[in-house]
């Protein structure tokens, strides 16, 4: 009956053409026939996978056969994406559908991964599974889609070159969790794409504060002012809205004193997974010790340090020689980079590595940095010489600079130059040294932590 619904809008003569309906050829006669078979009974119907494609009178033509029912207790149960959809419809409380269970989603993998077969004949290939079960989070669809490919063959090569390659990722597997997940992804308008696809340079499970986040895609040109009556702010809060609703961000409550127990956003798990596959062109990370080459397409950088740097027993951070040869060959131009984020914990000597390789990255629309990074903007420092305060200032396209929580910090007097500047983000009490903010002629907030 949905198929109807939308084509009534089209030419009454393609009806016609669809014989599934055994000679049906309008609404009025199927709701007609719909209705004289059920009003006299209790119903389940469920609607599965609904969209956000059809307004209040074409839903209210879809049910009306069914509301003339004169027995109770019927039920419609609607099944979704789009958290939009559950809030229009449903009449009571939404739920809202988490992962499978450990132990429910080894059953469901294991029935897809080795059929009939009793897998307990084939320990080494149960172990491999279960290490793939583990990063799939307990999501049905991708144990479905990895069950299947490793059932084509029953042996450690094969098993293992999937667990080695993460396959279950690829966007190539008609029915895998990507390619699932690209469908909804491909019916977002650019905008929203650009917005999601941007938070891959930031670790999974990252936490966001919404008005940070916003920010972000402003300084990138992401948001777009096409009704006068709002800020780019608020329109941009709409973007997070309906991503959101879209399940393409998750909202948590991160429970510290100085957030106030705060609504924070994240993108997490598989979508995670997902948003770095369709990013890879515009977005990279470097992690640790892996440091791919960076492609001379790419725009926003981050890199990722705590893997690379691990305090010794006495609290010190040494040197890792390895990292910072990797990180020489894996930068090698800096001119188009639009984004730059540095998380983690490092030495002086990456420190002074980092300035040297990003000192001419004029383009950048935002630098954020961790905490202990903080120690760039010090003045006169004896590790880093005071240079970093030189280079910042010659960064004239900066608008969001956020450098965590640091508390030990002086910003430099040449702060000033930076008349794109937007937004700042410090510890409160740096505010008081800022001398010079007023003749910043863009700057509209500074954000701080209490």
């Amino acid at each position: 009956m949905l198929d109807f619904v939308p084509r009534e809008t089209h030419d009454y003569a393609s009806l016609h053409k669809n014989a599934s309906h055994e000679g049906i050829h309008s609404l009025a006669k199927l709701q007609e026939i719909l209705k004289s078979n059920t009003i006299t009974k209790r119903l389940l119907i469920v609607l599965d996978d609904v969209w956000d494609d059809m307004n209040d009178w074409q839903w209210d033509k879809v049910l009306a056969p069914l509301v003339s029912s004169h027995l109770e207790g019927s039920v419609i149960l609607v099944t979704t994406r789009n958290l939009s959809v559950a809030q229009r419809f449903g009449t009571l409380n939404t739920v809202k559908l988490g992962a499978l269970g450990h132990d429910d989603f080894w059953l469901l993998f294991e029935s897809r991964a080795f059929g009939d077969e009793n897998y307990e004949e084939h320990q080494s290939l149960s172990t491999i599974g279960r290490k793939i079960a583990e990063k799939l989070e307990g999501n049905p669809l991708a144990a479905e889609s990895t069950g299947e490919l490793l059932r084509k063959e029953l042996n450690i090569g094969h098993w293992n070159n999937i667990l080695k390659n993460e396959d279950w990722k690829s966007l190539q597997l008609s029915r895998g969790i990507m390619s699932a997940l690209k469908l909804s992804y491909d019916q977002l308008p650019y905008h929203l794409q650009q917005c999601f696809s941007y938070c891959a340079i930031f670790p999974d499970s990252y936490q966001f504060l919404g008005q940070e986040l916003v920010c972000f895609w402003i300084s990138q040109g992401f948001v777009k002012c096409n009704n006068f009556s709002q800020t780019l702010e608020e329109i941009g809060q709409g973007y997070l809205t309906d991503l959101v609703n879209l399940g393409f961000f998750q909202q948590v409550k991160r429970e510290e004193s100085h957030l106030c127990n705060q609504i924070m956003y994240v993108v997490c798990g598989l979508m995670h997974d997902f948003a770095m596959t369709v990013s890879r062109i515009e977005c990279a990370t470097i992690c640790g010790l892996q440091c791919n080459k960076i492609s001379p397409t790419t725009r926003h950088l981050s890199i990722l340090t705590d893997s690379g740097y691990i305090k010794d027993e006495h609290g010190n951070i040494p040197r890792n020689e390895k990292f910072e040869e990797n990180l020489k060959n894996a930068v090698t131009s800096v001119s188009k980079l639009r984004t730059l984020v540095l998380l983690g914990q490092y030495d002086s000597f990456f420190l002074q590595l980092f300035q040297d390789i990003f000192k001419r990255a004029y383009n950048l629309r935002l630098l954020h940095m961790s905490a202990a990074s903080a120690d760039f903007l010090k003045c006169g420092s004896d590790e880093v010489d005071g240079a970093f305060p030189q280079v910042l200032s010659k960064l004239y396209h900066l608008q969001v600079l956020h450098v965590g929580s640091y508390t030990d910090l002086n910003i430099p007097d040449g702060i000033n130059n930076l008349f794109s500047l937007k937004h700042l983000v410090v510890w409160k009490g740096v505010y008081a040294s800022i001398a010079t903010i007023d003749s910043m002629t863009l700057f509209q907030k500074l954000h701080g932590f209490k």
